[in-house]
C-alpha cells in the first residue's frame, strides 16, 4: 500500500473517532433522566461550565486536528502522532467504558465511547507497524547480497 492511500486511511478514521465522540455525548442526552441533569447544570455529576466545554470541544478538536495532521506532516512524524494520540484516544474509551459499567449502566452512549477507544486503538497499532517498518535507507542496505569472506591462502 502505498504512503498516499495509508495517510487517507488513517485521517479517515481519525474522522470516525470524532464522530464517535460526538455521538456518545448526543447519545448521553437520550438516556433517562440525563437531560434534566443537564438543564439542572450538571452532567455525571460534574457542574457544566467553562471547562467542561473546552474539555468537549478537545474531545472533537484533536482528533479532527490529528486527521489534519496525517495527511500534512512527515511520515515517521506521522507515525509517533498517531501513536502518541491514539494510544491517550484508546485509553480515555476504556476508561469511559469502565466507569459506566462499574456504575452498572451499559447504553448507547458508552458503546459510541468503546467504537472510539477501539478505532483509536487500531490507529495506535497502525502507527506502531509503521514505526517497526525498516525505512528506505536500511531496505537499501539489506537489500545487497551479504558477500562472505574468503580466507587466504599462502
Amino acid at each position: 500500500m502505498n504512503a498516499h492511500l495509508f495517510r487517507t486511511r488513517v485521517a479517515v478514521l481519525w474522522v470516525a473517532v470524532s464522530v464517535a465522540v460526538v455521538g456518545s455525548v448526543l447519545l448521553y442526552m437520550v438516556v433517562p433522566g440525563a437531560l434534566e441533569e443537564m438543564l439542572g447544570g450538571e452532567m455525571e455529576g460534574e457542574p457544566l461550565d467553562d471547562a467542561m466545554g473546552y474539555f468537549f470541544a478537545a474531545l472533537t478538536a484533536i482528533p479532527l486536528v490529528m486527521a489534519a495532521m496525517t495527511l500534512l506532516v512527515s511520515e515517521r512524524l506521522n507515525h509517533y502522532l498517531s501513536l502518541i494520540a491514539g494510544l491517550a484516544f484508546g485509553l480515555f474509551g476504556v476508561y469511559a467504558v469502565v466507569g459506566h459499567i462499574m456504575d452498572g449502566g451499559f447504553n448507547g452512549h458508552v458503546l459510541m465511547a468503546a467504537v472510539a477507544g477501539a478505532l483509536a486503538f487500531l490507529i495506535a497499532g497502525l502507527g506502531m507497524i509503521g514505526l517497526r517498518k525498516p525505512t528506505s535507507l536500511t531496505a537499501v542496505h539489506t537489500s545487497e547480497p551479504i558477500r562472505h569472506r574468503q580466507e587466504a591462502t599462502l
